[in-house]
């Protein structure tokens, strides 16, 4: 896993088409983009995941074609997080977790990106953080409002895990700083 304490520049995903030309060499193929972009950036979000669980093959391959120093961060499925809402979770986050080991030492933050509209829910996020294996790092972003207060400030450093601070739509979150 990534050490802590280190700062890594990347982006969220990298293949997208819109970006050939401006920073991908038009000749690359889609299979040639992650290799390219490792060459510039140290670190990428997987945000494909959030829609579908990569299989671990993909994974192995992803983790050949960057150098050695690069690090994934995993964004968690959104059946975790939008469907059931960190509720009963043991089923599908230890298949999450079954995949993502594949990344090895490759694998920053698991990133759970909670959504608009669903409030702070206390009982449901203790019991989903005393769920989370102590082996990985965490990162949540929370999209409602509701969420940022101290008790989950609290609890994300109780934890270990890193309240994630973002800019969307000119809305920046908090600066808080919950884990290293």
């Amino acid at each position: 896993m990534a050490n802590k304490g280190n700062i890594h520049i990347g982006t969220s995903g990298w293949q997208y088409s819109h970006w050939k030309g401006p920073f991908y060499p038009e000749h690359l193929s889609n299979h040639e983009l992650l290799e390219y972009y490792s060459g510039h950036f140290d670190t990428v979000e997987i945000n494909h995941s959030f829609y579908r669980l990569p299989k671990k093959e993909t994974l192995h391959r992803w983790r050949e074609c960057v150098p050695g120093e690069f690090i994934f961060s995993f964004k968690a499925n959104r059946y975790i997080t939008h469907m059931k809402k960190l509720k009963d979770p043991a089923d599908s986050l230890a298949r999450m977790l079954d995949v993502v080991d594949s990344l090895g030492d490759a694998l920053g933050p698991i990133l759970f990106q909670l959504p608009p509209g669903w409030e702070f829910n206390p009982e449901r996020f203790s019991n989903f953080l005393d769920m989370l294996p102590p082996r990985y790092r965490y990162a949540f972003e929370f999209r409602d409002p509701s969420w940022l207060v101290p008790g989950v400030y609290e609890a994300l450093s109780e934890a270990g895990a890193a309240f994630c601070i973002y800019e969307i739509g000119g809305r920046l979150s908090p600066r808080r700083v919950t884990a290293d």
